[in-house]
């Protein structure tokens, strides 16, 4: 509920207007309570921005491991990283990305919210390269391909379409970005 009501606080007004002393009163609490979670104002928001950056990339994470364990099927792989995480043209996909990215930012001039999402990032890479070695075994993923670099670019590339908020008519149609992404993709499997 704090982080809830702390994050509403923030869309509303930003950073520089936040109070804790609002968020106690909206939230019905004393203002001591909030500083026993939270040492200070910026560890408020540090946790307010992480909270923010992990919010459905967890979940993303999980439903990919789910896959490539439980079924092993390209298809759906391709499915769930194509149609789903890739897609610029999702309303709902653009604001996660767009939410990431405004952590990103914020992290700026908050080194504890730097290490915090760097720690974050850290525990989301262990799994996706855990995947991506599930992947190799499964035979979806080249043994040959670096796994860092695969896990670096399936976080790239669905944060990278947050441009088609601004794309205008360059974006590329539906079945071109899709038919791209599969070649892409497929490039990545064993030779055979």
């Amino acid at each position: 509920m704090i982080l809830a009501e702390a994050r509403k606080m923030l869309e509303e007004n930003g950073e520089v207007a936040f109070r804790v002393t609002e968020l106690a009163e909206r939230c019905g609490i004393a203002v001591g309570l909030l500083y026993h979670y939270y040492k200070d104002r910026d560890a408020l928001v540090a946790a307010v921005r992480e909270s923010q950056f992990l919010a459905h990339i967890e979940g993303d994470v999980e439903m990919l491991a789910n896959v490539v364990s439980a079924t092993a099927d390209l298809d759906a792989v391709l499915k769930i990283i194509v149609d789903d995480f890739s897609n610029p043209r999702s309303a709902e996909r653009n604001e996660f990305r767009l939410d990431r990215m405004e952590a990103l930012v914020a992290m700026r001039h908050n080194p504890e919210l730097g290490q915090r999402l760097t720690d974050a990032e850290g525990r989301l890479t262990t799994e996706i390269i855990t995947t991506v070695r599930q992947a190799k075994k499964d035979g979806l993923v080249d043994p040959m391909v670096d796994e860092n670099a695969l896990a670096f670019m399936l976080e790239v590339i669905p944060l990278g379409t947050a441009l088609a908020n601004v794309y205008g008519d360059y974006l590329p149609s539906e079945e071109a970005w899709r038919a791209l992404l599969t070649r892409m993709l497929v490039s990545l499997l064993p030779p055979q």
